[in-house]
């Protein structure tokens, strides 16, 4: 019975020196100096627990005393041991928990991917060693169409399946990064130009091949940009925005590849001062409208008028606006210049009413235009003080700005004309849309793109599509105008084809209210005769 209890004090003695490895490790990770404490308290226990064991084979005691003493000298090692296991395995779990919040912090969710902080952060270590290297923005070109026509959950596919793909064929050269959305980044510490130029094949190489997702197969365009440390800058917050600009002057310039320059510095340098000069012609009323009328291809009459801002310049001429409305559409201020057109149409309508005026008015709107909420409280608000403003205006849309974003782009048009106002698409046939859109958004008239009514009579292709699009437009209960109408031959043309409306510099050029009134009484007949 003694060999039991005494067997019972050596297990226990054993607990301890267990429980005091597990503290030694507990102090080896923990940073709380009471760790500490309790290892050398554990170390005194043993030793206690050795000299009671000692003494208690030494000297013969009462049995009952030390069957006692060595269930308490047990239970006192077990639950140190127990103790101790419990808080070793708590602290470990927290470690891990810990490097899953790391590792959530530093990588993407969807693609798995090392994200912006973690690019920023070694970068950073880079640039801190003045170790050499490369930035590469990448963005998917187009990937909203995708989204929009797919669904978001293909489009995350589309991510997730381009980012492996580079990702595996890269590593051996540089580390991907997610940024966010569609845009990706890449460092690469190649000191050599054939490493870098082998990344970038590498790159490319990978997102030529079809993605094939839920069995459709999709072409992934990348537009890349580039920039280097020291040579373009040694500042990494610089680096980056020079990366950034290479890449949106390859989207903008439809090339896969641009390396920066100090020319894409000054362009964006140009731009921001531009923004400011447009903000600043609005505030001050520097804008004024032309108006170009729409005709009746059969009557002569006039049927409507496209109205078009204009910026004159100190020295009398005018600033092109197909420059100075993409530098309005790439900043904030487009939808301050369309609230300016349309506010500025409805307020000459008084003297276009005095003049003879009877038709509508037609305004073109932006890609952005059609995706903002705010400017569909304008047109609501102004609808809401006089709703007799729909029967008016004629919104005018680019296939290009419909196809920008298409939810976006079938909400807006849909709910405005639930109030009456109606749609053209401006120049038909040189973008992609479908033609179930057509039927869908129950657009009222068509806009045959001036590049195909200009050489229709000497092209065959051009009076091909011409004449398809004059037929499709009849099936659609659609009216079609013509732009760039310029001799009587090309007039005559197509009025035998049945065009609605013809425009362009035959009948008038854009004119400012002035002329325009002049030119207005020149006509003869009621501008809404019928054709």
């Amino acid at each position: 019975m003694d060999e039991f209890f005494i067997a019972m004090i050596i297990f226990g003695t054993g607990l301890l020196m267990a429980s005091l490895m597990a503290t030694l490790k507990i102090c080896r990770k923990s940073e709380n100096t009471a760790w500490y404490f309790l290892f050398y308290f554990i170390i005194l226990f043993i030793i206690g627990y050795l000299g009671i064991l000692y003494y208690f084979i030494s000297h013969p005691l009462d049995p009952m005393l030390v069957s006692i003493v060595s269930c308490i000298l047990f239970g006192g090692g077990a639950f140190v041991f127990v103790v101790i296991k419990l808080s070793f395995d708590s602290l470990l779990n927290i470690e891990k928990a810990v490097e899953v919040q790391r590792y959530q912090a530093e990588h993407d969710a969807l693609t798995g991917l090392p994200n912006r902080k973690m690019f920023f952060g070694i970068l950073s270590q880079t640039i801190k060693t003045k170790t050499p290297c490369t930035v590469l923005f990448i963005d998917l070109n187009d990937f909203k169409q995708v989204n929009d026509s797919f669904g978001h959950h293909f489009g995350d596919q589309l991510l997730i399946a381009t980012a492996q793909g580079i990702a595996s064929h890269l590593s051996k050269y540089a580390s991907l990064y997610r940024l966010g959305g569609d845009e990706f980044a890449v460092l690469s510490t190649f000191q050599h130009e054939n490493g870098l130029q082998q990344c970038i094949e590498v790159i490319t190489k990978s997102a030529s091949a079809p993605v094939e997702i839920d069995e459709q197969f999709i072409n992934v365009r990348l537009s890349i940009g580039v920039s280097h440390f020291p040579q373009d800058s040694s500042d990494m917050h610089e680096l980056v925005r020079f990366a950034d600009l290479a890449m949106y002057e390859a989207k903008n310039n439809n090339q896969t590849l641009v390396f920066y320059d100090k020319n894409l510095s000054k362009k964006e340098n140009n731009f921001l001062l531009m923004t400011n000069r447009i903000q600043t012609a609005i505030e001050d009323g520097e804008f004024i409208l032309f108006y170009q009328p729409i005709v009746c291809a059969k009557s002569g009459d006039e049927h409507g008028l496209e109205v078009l801002i204009r910026w004159p310049q100190p020295d009398g001429s005018y600033l092109s606006p197909e420059y100075f409305i993409k530098i309005a559409e790439r900043s904030t201020l487009i939808l301050s210049l369309t609230k300016w057109v349309i506010m500025e149409a409805l307020n000459n309508l008084d003297s276009l009413y005095e003049a003879g005026f009877k038709g509508m008015l037609h305004i073109n709107l932006s890609a952005q235009d059609l995706k903002s909420n705010e400017f569909y409280k304008y047109i609501c608000s102004l609808y809401e003080k006089d709703p007799s403003i729909s029967n008016i205006i004629i919104f005018e849309i680019t296939e290009s700005a419909m196809m920008t974003d298409i939810k976006s782009a079938r909400e807006m048009i849909l709910a405005l004309i639930e109030k009456g106002f109606q749609f053209s698409i401006d120049d038909f046939g040189t973008g992609f849309s479908s033609l179930s859109l057509l039927r869908e958004l129950s657009i009222t008239q068509i806009k045959i793109d001036r590049s195909f009514v200009n050489d229709m009579l000497e092209q065959k292709a051009d009076y091909a599509i011409v004449k398809s699009i004059i037929f499709l437009a009849e099936q659609l209960s659609c009216s079609v105008v013509a732009e760039g109408v310029e001799n009587h031959q090309i007039e005559q043309a197509l009025i035998g084809l049945n065009c609605d409306f013809v425009q362009g510099f035959y009948y008038s050029r854009p004119l400012p209210i002035e002329n325009l009134n002049m030119n207005i009484n020149h006509f003869k007949k009621s501008i809404n005769s019928p054709c």
